[in-house]
């Protein structure tokens, strides 16, 4: 895979991460399989015009996937790029947006109107959040997404996490959160999860990706004294290790740990 392509995939995966599909839903939206809208993903295969067109239509950024630059105007883009590029032309209907690429037909998506928007300028690494920040931001909405399918009737979307997100660090796209306010964002998806997770139907409606949660919260916050927990399971449930724990003691013991922690941290 050329670093090119692989530059194409990840702002791909941004541009569906922003505009609220999951990688199910985009694919049926683009009339494209889950197989192969995640070839298009990892970079294993390059997009071909109809599909970036296709995506245009769905309110990606197809300036922003191609060169890297946000454009000014989703729905009226001027640039060039190789081997593709996308054109922009007017007609008695409206504006008319084209991508077009060697071999391959022009397609046109037309709209009514003409939509002006600012868009700031992202400095990742140096103002913002950078890509491995981004990255981790983006497995975090989507676990968080992916747990309230399982646990809720009215789940929050993808587009709604993310708004949430975006309210609470102040900004209008998550690649503005500002560098600093990184931990914040994380702890806010991480006390989001945790909600999740004390909900009653947890333990029966997300199984064994529940359990291993709970594991993973326990073993990080004890690693300064795992032998408390050892003595705790003991002691309370007569058990020698946490996997030994039905659901309501794993909770319990979740909880003995999330205590302590709280503790450590109100400690003068």
């Amino acid at each position: 895979m050329t670093s090119d392509r692989a530059d194409l995939a990840i702002r791909l995966v941004e541009e569906r991460a922003r505009t609220g599909y999951t990688q199910a839903d985009f694919a049926s939206k683009l009339g494209v399989s889950r197989e192969g809208l995640r070839r298009y993903e990892v970079g294993e295969r390059g997009f071909p015009a109809e599909f970036l067109a296709q995506a245009a239509s769905l309110g990606v950024d197809v300036q922003y996937v191609l060169t890297g630059i946000r454009s000014t105007n989703v729905h009226a883009t001027e640039f060039a790029a190789t081997p593709a590029a996308v054109s922009v032309g007017e007609n008695n209907r409206g504006n008319a947006i084209g991508v077009v690429q060697h071999g391959a037909n022009i397609q046109q998506i037309v709209t009514q109107r003409h939509i002006t928007r600012t868009v700031a300028e992202v400095k990742p690494g140096d103002i913002h959040i950078d890509e491995e920040q981004a990255v981790t931001l983006r497995a975090l909405v989507d676990k968080v997404v992916e747990t309230e399918k399982r646990l809720k009737k009215a789940p929050r979307t993808h587009q709604s996490v993310w708004r949430a997100l975006n309210a609470h660090c102040k900004v209008t796209q998550y690649r503005l959160i500002l560098k600093d306010d990184f931990p914040k964002a994380q702890k806010y998806l991480h006390t989001w999860m945790g909600r999740l997770d004390s909900m009653a139907s947890a333990p029966v409606k997300d199984g064994d990706a529940w359990r291993k949660r709970k594991y993973a919260y326990i073993k990080i916050n004890s690693k300064d004294d795992p032998a408390s927990v050892d003595r705790y399971i003991a002691r309370n449930f007569k058990a020698s290790s946490i996997s030994e724990l039905d659901n309501d003691q794993l909770e319990q013991t979740y909880r003995y740990v999330a205590g302590r922690k709280n503790k450590k941290r109100t400690s003068p």
